[in-house]
């Protein structure tokens, strides 16, 4: 046993590596390891390499040849100042990833692959990147417990729980080019270099705090807080006070770590000064922290992303505390002055919930913390019954996160704003569900047709000709769409009369049954002028059916603002394939007016509507 805790960073490595196989394709367009703010921190490596252009003007180059044409994951990073453009990202993250970058440039040279800086060696360099600093956070990690006390298999166990309890896993699998694995490891790394320049002084441990530190801030510079965990690390005012007396009499040690370091500082002077021609710039625009309203208690507790509700280790570690207040106050009062002042230093943020696709991302940073966490309030229970519970627990709580990584990487938790019903209908599930979440305070009118296909409702509805016996959700009939009837019953009507604002939506209620896997069929909403289609929108299902089984879906679309008068708009399945059926029962069709505001014309989870033709 000793020889799996010693390798434990060497098993969650391959552990890792085994996932990432499973659950990411770089290949696809949608799925590239180069992504969302990914792309504004990697931009400076082509840009400085490969384009020598600090304008970005080959961003629309790269989203056109590697990412989806609808533009579905486009992230712009470019920020106005003054008459030029400027990287809005901190550069930080690309100086960790110039020797991946240059690694993945010669592996494009070897294999013949583009030398473009977005191929496929270059997305998988980076998804080496992420992986390897996640193994150097969990060895840094494994030291660090260590040096808090823990024993070896303690210290195996809270980094295991560390690792595959929590959100860390799924920025460093699904989105490894966000900054977070990163920081976690350099995070931690600062943190057992500055343990050891505290109680092991030798000047190599203060460059290297140093070093790292410098990096973090780099990253984000909101991490620069980190210093306020120095005292806590040293565990005493003497040890405190009497090391930085030791820094400061060594001069050697002190002017080479502040040279090293000013280098790195002037990186970022040095790109925006070529990128604008000043020195310094506020590159986040309109974007910006808000001290005077701080969302404290959302970005802890909230269902959309609170760091607590989708990371319960983290709110179990905190009852550490109480075993660090008894073993040590000096550290218990600083310790809790950093994590007050993080938290809330990270919800004063313009958008608090920080866009996050698996809980609240920002709070990985700090992930070494947790683990401390969870270390003292181990230490602080002497009886072997509470430890073993609390180990049950973790456990019981890293199969969750497992779950909920999956559910996450499978989109089964909307990519959007969460509320507490999005939340416990996504909870259990293992697929994903078409399902809109309205809100009911916005709704000024509605006007509804209703077709349980057990007999023809009227000239508006389309294809009674589908209606079938042969398979039904309740009563005794759907409509059946194959190789002779690819259009499903469906329902045609004029728009004008629906509606008493301008703010339309389309919402449509249905039961779907698919014999076998159905990759073609989808929810078509054709908005018509004088017979001619103007906007033609589509859900494709093949996602949201399960087979042999009667599956619910409820999806919305915006109606286009600009249609003609008169305009009408057809509603129907369509299954183009010539091997599987289609049944469809129980449609309801939904025409709302919303308040035409700023808060509801676009709603997140109800597609806006294709371009007018």
């Amino acid at each position: 046993m000793k020889y799996l805790y010693k390798y434990t960073p060497e098993l969650i490595l391959v552990i890792y590596v085994m996932i990432f196989l499973g659950f990411k394709s770089p290949e696809q367009s949608w799925d590239r390891v180069i992504n969302s703010d990914g792309k504004g921190y990697y931009a400076y490596l082509p840009a400085i390499f490969i384009y020598h252009d600090l304008q970005f003007k080959f961003v629309e180059q790269y989203e056109a040849q590697y990412y989806p044409p609808n533009r579905s994951v486009f992230k712009e990073f470019r920020n106005d100042a003054g008459t030029a453009k400027v990287d809005k990202y901190f550069p930080g993250l690309a100086i960790v990833w110039l020797p991946f970058f240059l690694f993945g440039h010669a592996l494009a040279w070897l294999e013949v692959f583009p030398m473009d800086g977005y191929s496929l060696p270059y997305q998988y360099s980076i998804a080496l990147s992420a992986l390897l600093f996640l193994w150097m956070g969990a060895r840094w990690l494994l030291k660090l417990l260590k040096k808090f006390g823990a024993d070896d298999r303690i210290a195996s166990f809270i980094t295991l729980a560390v690792t595959l309890g929590t959100n860390l896993i799924f920025f460093t699998i699904v989105e490894p080019s966000m900054t977070h694995v990163y920081s976690f490891a350099l995070i931690t790394g600062f943190a057992y270099t500055t343990f050891n320049m505290f109680h092991n002084y030798q000047p190599k441990w203060f460059v290297r705090s140093l070093l790292l530190f410098i990096l973090v801030f780099l990253i984000r510079p909101t991490n620069g807080i980190i210093l306020f965990l120095f005292p806590f690390i040293a565990g005493s005012r003497e040890v405190f006070s009497a090391t930085f007396r030791r820094v400061l009499s060594d001069k050697a040690t002190w002017i080479r770590g502040l040279i090293q370091a000013l280098i790195l500082l002037s990186v970022p002077l040095v790109l925006w000064h070529l990128q604008t021609g000043n020195w310094i710039v506020y590159t986040y625009g309109d974007e910006k922290l808000n001290f005077l309203h701080p969302h404290m208690l959302s970005i802890l507790f909230s269902y959309n992303r609170g760091w607590f509700v989708f990371t319960p280790i983290a709110f179990v570690s905190v009852f550490g505390l109480a075993g660090l207040f008894r073993q040590n106050r000096f550290r218990f009062y600083w310790l809790l002055a950093f994590l007050a002042v993080f938290v809330y230093v990270a919800s004063s943020w313009w958008v608090w919930y920080y866009a996050s696709k698996c809980g609240q991302r920002v709070f990985i940073d700090i992930y070494a913390v947790v683990a401390i966490l969870l270390l003292f309030l181990y230490l602080g229970f002497h009886k072997s019954i509470w430890k073993k519970l609390l180990s049950a627990t973790v456990i019981l709580l890293i199969a969750l996160n497992l779950l909920q990584f999956y559910q996450h990487s499978q989109w089964i938790f909307p990519p959007y704003n969460l509320t507490g019903a999005m939340y416990w209908d996504s909870f259990f599930s293992l697929h994903r569900k078409a399902k809109v979440y309205l809100p009911e305070e916005g709704i000024t009118s509605s006007k509804s047709f209703v077709n349980d296909m057990e007999s023809g409702k009227g000239k508006e509805w389309m294809n009674q000709a589908t209606r079938n016996n042969y398979v039904f959700h309740q009563g005794h009939w759907s409509s059946m769409v194959d190789k002779n009837i690819p259009y499903s019953l469906g329902l045609e009507t004029g728009l004008d009369s629906l509606y008493s604002t301008g703010n339309r939506i389309i919402r449509i209620k249905a039961w779907v049954y698919a014999p076998r896997d159905a990759s073609q069929p989808t929810l078509v909403v054709d908005y018509q002028s004088e017979g001619k289609s103007k906007s033609y929108n589509q859900f494709i299902l093949d996602k949201f059916v399960t087979v042999k089984k009667w599956t619910p879906l409820e999806v919305a679309f915006y109606v286009p603002r600009d249609m003609p008068a008169n305009s009408t708009v057809k509603i129907y399945f369509f299954n183009p394939s010539p091997f599987y059926k289609l049944f469809t029962d129980d449609l309801q069709i939904d025409f709302l007016s919303l308040k035409d505001e700023p808060d509801y014309r676009k709603i997140e989870g109800i597609l806006l509507p294709e371009q007018v033709r």
